[in-house]
Formats: C-alpha cells, sequence, structure tokens
C-alpha cells in the first residue's frame, strides 16, 4: 500500500503546476478510477446461470455473490495485493458463504489479478480506445497461445436494470463467433465504482451441414452455457 501511495504523492507532485481539477481529470483520464480499490470496499451482484441443451434452457440458477476487500498482503517480491473475499447467497435475505478469495494488485502500468492460481493482467494504463493487450502473459503454460483483452466504449455511458452509469469502460475479453460455435466475455467498468456488468458466454451450435439433424447456420444451440452478473449495489464497510 505504502507504494501505491507513493505513485499516487509522485504524480501528484509532477502536475503541482496545474489546478486542482486539472489533476483530477488526469488521474480520471490513466484509467485507475474505473477499478477503484481499497479496505472494506465490496459490490453485490445479481447472477444468472443458464445451461442449454438442444437450443432449449435446461437449467437456470441465480443467486447473489459479493466480493470484498478484506485487507492487503504483500508477496515475495514487494508488490502488494489486496485480498477480496468472494462469498454466495441464493437469496437477498439469506446468509453469506465465503466460497473463494482472489487477489488484486494495482500498480502504475496495470492491475493484475490471481485466482485459482494464475495470475491475468486484467487493465494496462493508461485506458485507451480499441487498445489491446496480452492478458495471459503471466500463464504456467509455456506454449499457450497469447489472450488478448481490448478497451471500448471509454467514456460512454450504460444502462443496465434502469441504473445509469455516466462513464463507463467495456473490457472485451473474449469474442468469436462462427458457424459452429460462440464465446464471448466482457466486463463494464464504472467511473469511481467498478464492475458493474459481466458476461459470458459459451454456445456451440448445430455442427450438421446437411441440416437433417439440426439447423446448421441459425445459431441452433446444441449445448453451452451463459451467466450474466449485474451489479445490485457497491459501498464501504468499515
Amino acid at each position: 500500500m505504502k507504494r501505491i501511495l507513493l505513485f499516487v504523492v509522485l504524480l501528484t507532485s509532477l502536475l503541482s503546476s496545474c489546478g486542482d481539477n486539472e489533476i483530477t481529470r488526469d488521474l480520471d483520464r490513466m484509467g485507475y478510477q474505473y477499478y477503484p480499490l481499497e479496505v472494506g470496499r465490496f459490490w453485490v451482484f445479481n447472477v444468472t446461470e443458464n445451461e442449454y441443451s438442444r437450443n432449449q434452457i435446461t437449467k437456470t440458477t441465480t443467486f447473489q455473490t459479493r466480493e470484498l476487500i478484506k485487507d492487503i498482503t504483500t508477496d515475495q517480491t514487494g508488490r502488494e495485493w489486496f485480498r477480496v473475499e468472494v462469498s454466495r447467497r441464493n437469496s437477498p435475505d439469506g446468509s453469506w458463504t465465503v466460497n473463494g478469495v482472489k487477489l488484486i494488485s494495482l500498480s502504475s502500468s496495470d492491475l493484475r489479478i490471481l485466482e485459482n492460481n494464475q495470475t491475468t493482467v486484467h487493465m494496462v494504463f493508461p485506458v485507451k480506445e480499441g487498445y489491446s493487450f496480452v492478458s495471459n502473459a503471466f500463464k504456467n503454460e509455456d506454449h499457450e497461445d497469447p489472450v488478448y483483452f481490448t478497451y471500448t466504449n471509454l467514456g460512454k455511458a450504460f444502462l443496465e436494470n434502469s441504473q445509469t452509469y455516466e462513464n463507463t469502460l467495456t473490457l472485451v475479453q473474449a469474442e468469436s463467433k462462427t458457424f459452429i460455435e460462440l464465446e464471448k466475455r466482457n466486463e463494464v467498468l464504472a467511473l469511481g465504482v467498478g464492475p458493474v456488468s459481466r458476461t459470458n458466454k459459451d454456445y456451440t451450435y448445430c455442427e450438421d451441414s446437411s441440416g437433417a439433424t439440426c439447423p446448421y447456420g441459425e445459431d441452433y444451440i446444441i449445448t453451452g452455457s451463459d451467466r450474466v452478473e449485474t451489479l445490485e449495489s457497491s459501498g464501504k464497510v468499515d
């Protein structure tokens, strides 16, 4: 945490000849506040998961998840990580059950997420419209192809469930579609709020080009799943 604070102090010093409004605009332009981090900050999401077979939804599961920044830890290199406790409950009036932990680290150049023993470069700074970067540079597999994340809709408003976020950034994590499959993952980040929407879709479409067993080329889902997370509330606990 001391390193992050030192970075902010140095940056503020470099901009000391500017007015307060100019400094604020510059920090916002870098993009750090699209994923604000501090101990006690939390996000609660409404989650809907669907499973598909033969173009029908066979199972729908709804629940809530909470991500709560509990404290800060330091690794062997001296890099600091925010420890995020991930919990789940099956209804809004149910009790939270912790079911995971992830670590998030912020530096002047990037934001990394460590989960399930894998580190992902989740953001790089400054944020720029249309910019792509390699997200899996720290993967353990030697021969894994690079996975690119791309920034889109920088500064655009985003509407979800009657809630409007005036300044957002969409992080496209996967987007590919062929006649036989679809893979789509993205996350919308709101300035000063953090993640407000996450979408994950994996579909396998009809592969019978003759059309004898299923409609080919018509997005007919043979098997697949999707998951949508929508921010229900966020804030900070003492």
